[in-house]
């Protein structure tokens, strides 16, 4: 079995002179976004075995914050960079099949793109997740019933929980 964690990056500044779209920074709540995430991985013992994170800088500082203990998982991907949900499963299918617990973060729509590409089966309360807008730091997992990643592909994942900072701030 493989489980993917989709993860749009957490808050980050809107505008920012003299800095382009790429270079955005996270601003303060999406530093504490990511900070809360962060302490929900770690109270949750979940082990993530491989990190593909887009190239932005709002992306790798998310990623920095949540996985701090893990930087050696971490691989920044140019590709990822507001690409299509395509370019993600692209990615996903290279991947070395002894790695079980896979996590990507980049943007919207590619998150949430292939998130509806790749469910088969949601949990009914789940449906809502699909039909709004990806909030930042918004955080799928689906598992999968297959051995080797190449055979990731449409609704062949079951959408089995999500996660946002608002969630766990609410429930802290």
């Amino acid at each position: 079995m493989k489980t993917l964690f989709l993860l749009r990056h957490c808050e980050a500044y809107q505008f920012e002179e003299d800095k382009s779209d790429h270079d955005k920074q996270l601003n303060e709540y999406g530093k504490k976004s990511a900070e809360l995430l962060n302490s929900w991985f770690k109270k949750s013992n979940i082990t993530i075995d491989y990190i593909l994170v887009s190239s932005a800088i709002r992306t790798l500082a998310t990623a920095n914050i949540i996985f701090s203990n893990m930087r050696s998982k971490m691989h920044e991907k140019k590709e990822l960079y507001l690409c299509s949900y395509k370019e993600i499963i692209k990615e996903l299918c290279l991947l070395d099949n002894s790695l079980n617990n896979v996590m990507v973060i980049g943007h919207e729509p590619s998150i949430s793109e292939s998130l509806k590409f790749l469910i088969s089966y949601s949990r009914p309360d789940l449906n809502y997740v699909t039909k709004s807008l990806y909030p930042t730091g918004g955080l799928s997992i689906l598992n999968f019933s297959i051995k080797n990643w190449n055979k990731i592909d449409e609704k062949t994942g079951i959408f089995d929980a999500f996660v946002t900072p608002d969630y766990l701030k609410k429930n802290e």
